[in-house]
């Protein structure tokens, strides 16, 4: 992989977040409202959530004007890397052990938000780590 340059690394995690934002957006809203058991509407409500978080995370560092250095940026990544991991490792942990919350969730459910957490924290390890090793310097 060929190095490149901080800011145009900045600007394609920028689109790709965005585009991974939106359509969590949009598959997350339509399942839903029109999933079929709970645990793919609690799903869906997960996926969305994610999805609006993503889109104003992507929407933030379009409107930052400053450039980011190839150290500042990498070290911003593999820090979110890690917080990736966490998370896939809490969504894994909600999918298989079911916990109610207090009874404000069923089981059922719980695996689909649990899921979720573990579908979005793999796609954004996948981003972080991938334009980490773009980054030159």
């Amino acid at each position: 992989m060929t190095p490149i340059e901080a800011p145009v690394v900045a600007e394609r995690l920028g689109r790709r977040l965005t585009l991974w934002g939106g359509g969590s957006v949009i598959v997350g809203t339509v399942l839903a409202l029109r999933g079929t058991s709970p645990a793919r509407r609690a799903f869906g409500q997960q996926t969305a959530g994610w999805g609006a978080i993503d889109l104003a995370i992507a929407g933030a560092g379009a409107l930052n004007s400053s450039v980011p250095t190839s150290k500042s940026l990498s070290k911003l990544l593999w820090i979110n890397a890690g917080l990736d991991v966490l998370y896939i490792a809490t969504g894994a942990h909600i999918a298989v052990r079911k916990p109610r919350f207090g009874r404000r969730i069923t089981a059922e459910q719980a695996v689909g938000h649990g899921t979720a957490v573990v579908v979005q924290g793999a796609a954004l390890l996948v981003l972080d780590t991938t334009h980490a090793r773009m980054i030159r310097g």
